[in-house]
């Protein structure tokens, strides 16, 4: 029986309690899929948003904790941090990934919602997001949101599945994501649909190209791609206009 993506309206239900279901394992599969190069990207990520002591800023949709832990760490001895996600078992972990007590500075963690975010405009100078986008039931909605509360000149930084252009490789790629991805996942959890759910995820997400028109559509500038893995991840990095 072909598998069929949840509607808009069951969208945001059906993701949170997944990822509530397969969040002990998510770490371990994320460096199974990966072949541990997502976290090679997400130090990427953390350097080019240009994270640095005294900043204010927020991993959205932050998971286990893992880009927010590299965040803290590049914050040094000030600044503040928040890691929001909107699944309670994720943030369980990391609550416990961030509670170090050798780090300089503690991320305030909290549960919420990537479409709601509660800051307060012009709030933040930074916001991070790993493979979160192509989660939220109205992509271009979020993307305003974001803008709502980043400072003039404050940066989004989004790393999430691209789609490989080269016609030669790009079979290979669609095999891996479609048949190795979920087999992987089923290894790990048997019977767990969210690993089924998220290499569908990637057929209704936009093309690097797309997502970078949609990012200056919402009101962003300087909207730059990285790709890795022939386009298979991808990093967006996009500014809000004003500031210095």
């Amino acid at each position: 029986m072909s598998y069929r993506l949840p509607h808009t309206e069951e969208k945001a239900t059906y993701v949170r309690d997944r990822f509530d279901e397969i969040a002990r394992h998510y770490d371990l599969f994320n460096d199974l899929i990966t072949q541990g190069q997502h976290r090679y990207w997400k130090r990427i990520l953390i350097k080019k948003l240009g994270v640095a002591p005294g900043d204010c800023g927020a991993d959205v949709c932050c998971g286990t904790g893992d880009i927010a832990q590299r965040a803290r760490n590049a914050m040094g001895e000030s600044g503040k941090l928040y890691a929001l996600d909107f699944s309670g078992r994720m943030l369980e972990i990391a609550r416990s990934r961030l509670s170090s007590q050798d780090a300089l500075i503690h991320p305030i963690v909290m549960q919420g919602d990537a479409m709601r975010l509660p800051f307060a405009d012009n709030s933040l100078r930074f916001i991070s997001m790993g493979y979160g986008l192509r989660n939220v039931t109205d992509l271009d909605a979020c993307l305003r949101e974001i803008l709502r509360v980043l400072v003039p000149g404050g940066i989004f930084g989004s790393l999430d599945v691209g789609k490989v252009s080269n016609p030669l490789i790009a079979p290979f790629s669609q095999f891996y994501m479609f048949r190795i991805v979920p087999w992987i996942g089923r290894m790990l959890q048997p019977g767990q649909e969210m690993y089924t759910y998220l290499p569908h995820s990637t057929k209704t997400f936009p093309s690097q190209q797309a997502l970078a028109e949609q990012m200056r559509q919402a009101g962003f500038e300087e909207v730059e791609v990285k790709n890795y893995i022939f386009g298979a991840s991808a990093i967006h990095l996009a500014r809000k206009p004003g500031g210095n």
